[in-house]
């Protein structure tokens, strides 16, 4: 009897685990960084995420920037805002990016990317491409990373 409910108890604690968005996890003080950041600037809440079931080493990076997708990628003139949330847990991570809404265009393409790295430097997740994002639609922006390749 006793193993029966425990099977019970088990079965039922996975399930609830499994009823979990994928999106939902630790939060950030989104009000400290709005605070931070001054009268003159704007955020992006955002949450990123990977689907592997893997955890990442303690004090590991998560690199979110800002990007212009008209300008080449790998140019220092794409990047509009960045910033590194090196106080992380696990998957999802919350962030909130401060950004200064004068550097937008009207009618510009923009995007997040990000990046998760090991304390050594290694990236282990990654955005494919900039995630899009409209800087006049509200709300938390979601994405998914991929694992890379290991060397």
């Amino acid at each position: 009897m006793h193993v029966r409910l425990a099977s019970v108890a088990c079965c039922l604690a996975m399930a609830v685990g499994a009823c979990q968005s994928p999106f939902s996890g630790p939060r950030v003080d989104s009000d400290a960084i709005v605070e931070a950041a001054g009268p003159d600037r704007a955020v992006i809440r955002g949450s990123a995420t990977y689907f592997e079931k893997m955890l990442m080493p303690t004090d590991s990076v998560l690199s979110v920037r800002l990007v212009d997708r008209d300008v080449a990628a790998d140019s220092q003139q794409a990047i509009i805002a960045e910033a590194a949330f090196s106080d992380i847990a696990g998957p999802p991570y919350a962030f909130v990016l401060p950004y200064d809404p004068a550097r937008l265009k009207k009618g510009g393409r923009y995007g997040i990317t990000a990046n998760l790295t090991t304390p050594q430097g290694e990236t282990f997740f990654a955005t494919a491409e900039p995630v899009p994002f409209e800087p006049d639609e509200p709300g938390t922006i979601k994405f998914r990373m991929i694992r890379l390749p290991t060397p």
